[in-house]
């Protein structure tokens, strides 16, 4: 959890002064809230830093969003969080723990999720609730929905001390109609974008008959799942009943997803290790104790671990412990011809690290567009502009990673600097002059 986080909660609670606006608002209304909240959010939580993580959630993210036709563009923010919760805030701002992806079983899971929230944020059902709800400003909004994505108590403490609990049950779950247009229209979503329409409800159906209802992950208390539901789910998607054809990466995307919210790596290794002994043909179990490895420092460990695996995927995870290993020839030799954004992130770091830098602008240049799902992307290519020269584009990148994490003030610096190098009648200059414009002075 980031330093800080209980007293910027209570803060935020209690002494925000941005009180919503009750009667119907513009989408470009909710646009500046909803940034206004985002800010406050990111500040409080801990942001996911794994880029497989990032890279997989955003891939499906945009592949959902270009099926929703949603009135705004839509922006994910993976949470690193023992707590399993997803939600969505006003202007298109949607956000989801690793803890629930670490939850689900295959990728339209997942897929269902988002498209979940994607259609709350379709049908305004948020802007819509603070219209009927006149105790919510952006603080006590920012503060409700980091209470229940962190999952920290601490969190819930200050929800409770800033006099909220009563509130908090009311402010993050929606009405039964909204749930219920929230379904039908997700499905749809699901289905244009390639996904199983079923996604949701499997999802929901797994985790109720698998857990006693005290034990229900924050998903399902923040949106309430009964059976009645569930089965309308099943019945609005009988109509495409095919088989799951599953994705290879993602098994190994949930599993990434729980060992980076796992508290104590060293416990969860003595663990997999034990486990191995009777399942050494199992390749999600033998990556686990390769990935566990390299986090507590064992590197040859996880080197020789993962050479024993096979496969395209096996192929990714070995570069990139070739990377953390310092043996950039290898790592460079084995992603010859690879071109996803996984391999082109370990090449930009691999070149980066070999003072090869127009090869590292070059890879960092084809995902620069998975940024807001992972903005360590914007400080590397952001320092990598800066040691070849080209202030300008550093500048803008450093500002694009600081406003990423709510700083502003940061974020403001920066901007003005790239403004100043790229010439203020630039197109860059004015691209960068709009964003100034979102950014208070404080």
């Amino acid at each position: 959890m980031r330093r800080g986080f209980f007293p910027t909660l209570l803060f935020l609670s209690l002494f925000y002064p941005l009180t919503l606006s009750y009667s119907a608002m513009t989408l470009k209304e909710e646009e500046r809230y909803g940034r206004e909240i985002h800010r406050e959010i990111v500040k409080g939580a801990k942001l996911n830093t794994d880029f497989f993580i990032g890279f997989y959630a955003e891939q499906i993210k945009r592949r959902l969003e270009d099926a929703s036709r949603s009135p705004y563009p839509l922006k994910l923010t993976v949470i690193e969080s023992k707590s399993a919760d997803a939600f969505a805030t006003l202007g298109g701002y949607i956000y989801l723990t690793t803890a629930l992806i670490a939850l689900c079983e295959n990728e339209s899971e997942l897929a269902g999720v988002i498209a979940h929230e994607i259609a709350h944020v379709k049908k305004r059902h948020v802007s819509k609730k603070i219209e009927r709800e006149k105790h919510l400003n952006i603080g006590r909004m920012a503060t409700l929905i980091l209470g229940s994505l962190v999952g920290d108590p601490k969190a819930k403490e200050a929800i409770i001390v800033s006099g909220m609990g009563a509130l908090q049950s009311l402010a993050l779950t929606y009405s039964r109609e909204d749930e219920q247009e929230a379904d039908l229209i997700g499905s749809t979503i699901l289905e244009e974008a390639g996904f199983r329409c079923t996604g949701i409800s499997s999802f929901l159906k797994r985790l109720r008959l698998g857990r006693r209802d005290s034990e229900l992950p924050q998903y399902l208390l923040t949106h309430p799942y009964h059976e009645e539901r569930i089965s309308r789910l099943e019945s609005i998607c009988r109509r495409n009943e095919g088989k799951e054809k599953g994705d290879e990466l993602f098994p190994y995307i949930a599993r990434r997803a729980f060992i980076v919210s796992y508290p104590s790596k060293v416990d969860l290794l003595n663990t997999y290790r034990k486990k191995y002994e009777d399942k050494k043909e199992d390749p999600i179990l033998l990556y686990s104790l390769a990935l566990l490895s390299t986090l507590v420092g064992k590197k040859d460990e996880a080197l020789t671990l993962i050479n024993e695996g096979k496969g395209r995927m096996n192929k990714l995870f070995l570069a990139e412990l070739l990377y953390l290993n310092q043996r950039y020839k290898e790592a460079i030799d084995l992603l010859n011809g690879e071109d996803s954004p996984y391999a082109n992130y370990i090449l930009a770091r691999t070149f980066e690290e070999i003072g090869e830098l127009k090869r590292a602008v070059e890879y960092y240049g084809k995902i620069l567009k998975y940024g807001d799902s992972f903005p360590e992307i914007f400080l590397k290519a952001g320092m990598v502009y800066g040691r070849l020269g080209e202030e300008a584009r550093g500048f803008e990148y450093l500002g694009r990673y600081y406003l990423s994490l709510g700083q502003e003030v940061e974020a403001r610096s920066y901007f003005e600097k790239a403004v100043s190098k790229y010439g203020p009648n630039s197109e860059e200059a004015k691209e960068l002059i709009k964003i100034l414009k979102t950014i208070g002075r404080r």
